[in-house]
């Protein structure tokens, strides 16, 4: 999952149509609405949405999770898209009963930290989080990545000495990693300009490098994402608020079953084009620099 760098694609690729849920390893569920940050590199910079809380309904997230049990999911499972997770006090509930009705999920956390605390931490671990990345982002998109900033955030976290921490360079900038257990553990500076795209472009304020992709992408056949809404969308960078993302809604779980959106006629063209570079059904990925391994077979 954080192996971010990998074999180079081949130019085509065979992804059987529909798409067994077999290959599916990554499902975020953004169970939360809110993000306290508006970073100019994020569209939440220039969308007021995420600016107030609002929960997933109980009943549509736990339909969600016990579909995914039903179907023998044993991937990741993460609680973010463009909301930071840790403001949701019904997170460890969510993480628990994921836990219980999925039990070969691995659960995972990406936040920004700023209300990440030894206590919450320490939750966290008990409830079954196998996976915990906290970015550090600064306030300014050109600030370079410093080592200095984890260890400042370290010691407010009270973690400092809770693992021993290895610092190195990584894909988006610099980090701090520890494992133990099942659990893994990176704390990133991010080098903002030089590694973060513009959201399918739906960032428009912040002049980011826009490269076109030449690259096929595997994250429509191998990723589910699904909005606070319970919307399920066609990858983790598309933001509907933005009126050129509104078209890559799939459906909706609190009308339609995850594996019938799953398996659309949608969904099924998306993954079929994106096999072989293909943009035209989706003009947003163009610009799309993605590098998760969610993107590869």
């Amino acid at each position: 999952m954080t192996n971010m760098d990998g074999p180079t694609l081949p130019s085509t690729l065979t992804i059987p149509t529909p798409a067994p849920t077999s290959l599916l390893r990554y499902v975020e569920i953004e169970t939360s609405r809110k993000c306290n940050r508006t970073c100019t590199w994020c569209p939440n910079g220039e969308h007021p949405v995420r600016r107030t809380q609002d929960l997933m309904p109980w009943h549509v997230y736990t339909s969600i999770v016990d579909q995914l049990g039903a179907l023998g999911f044993s991937g990741w499972l993460a609680f973010h898209n463009y909301n930071e997770p840790l403001l949701n006090g019904r997170l460890t509930d969510e993480i628990d009963y994921a836990v219980r009705r999925v039990p070969d999920t691995k659960p995972a956390i990406y936040s920004n930290g700023d209300v990440l605390r030894r206590d919450l931490f320490d939750r966290l671990v008990d409830v079954g989080v196998e996976y915990l990345r906290i970015t550090r982002y600064p306030h300014r998109a050109d600030t370079p990545a410093s080592f200095g900033a984890i260890q400042k955030w370290l010691r407010q976290a009270g973690l400092t000495d809770r693992y021993p921490w290895q610092f190195r360079t990584v894909r988006q900038g610099l980090a701090a990693e520890a494992e133990t257990g099942k659990l893994r553990i990176e704390i990133i500076s991010p080098q903002i300009l030089d590694t973060y795209n513009n959201r399918g472009g739906s960032v428009t304020t912040l002049p980011l490098a826009v490269t076109v992709r030449t690259a096929p992408c595997l994250m429509t056949a191998t990723s589910a994402t699904i909005d606070y809404r319970g919307r399920m969308k066609m990858c983790c960078c598309v933001y509907p608020e933005s009126a050129s993302h509104a078209r890559y809604v799939v459906g909706d779980l609190a009308r339609s079953t995850f594996r019938q959106l799953w398996s659309s006629p949608q969904m099924d063209a998306y993954r079929s084009a994106h096999a072989s570079a293909d943009w035209s059904l989706s003009p947003a990925c163009r610009s799309c620099t993605q590098r998760l391994p969610e993107t590869r077979l």
